[in-house]
């Protein structure tokens, strides 16, 4: 399953994730990871990464409530999300 693909991806890289049964992102916890919130570490992803993913905080009413999750979405190709799992292993947890 695609969904599959990713969820071990960002497991590997050291998201912590709750793994979705009907939904096409997956929504993850960037604490460990040391970015002051989530618009910083989505920027860092672009930037750094290549990997794109939309601010947790975006979610939220109010928004501090989602400063330290990013949403990943998963309806891609298989190469695409496999492209995505090399550039994460980029990442490092503090």
């Amino acid at each position: 399953m695609i969904r599959d693909v990713l969820a071990g991806a960002l497991e590997e890289a050291g998201f912590k994730i709750d793994l979705p049964k009907g939904a096409y992102s997956i929504m993850t916890d960037v604490g460990p990871f040391g970015f002051s919130d989530d618009v910083a570490f989505a920027r860092h992803l672009v930037e750094e990464v290549g990997v794109t993913t939309v601010p947790g905080s975006s979610f939220y009413s109010p928004p501090f409530l989602g400063a330290t999750k990013v949403r990943f979405c998963f309806p891609k190709r298989i190469e695409t999300l496999k492209e995505a799992a090399n550039r994460l292993k980029t990442l490092n947890t503090v």
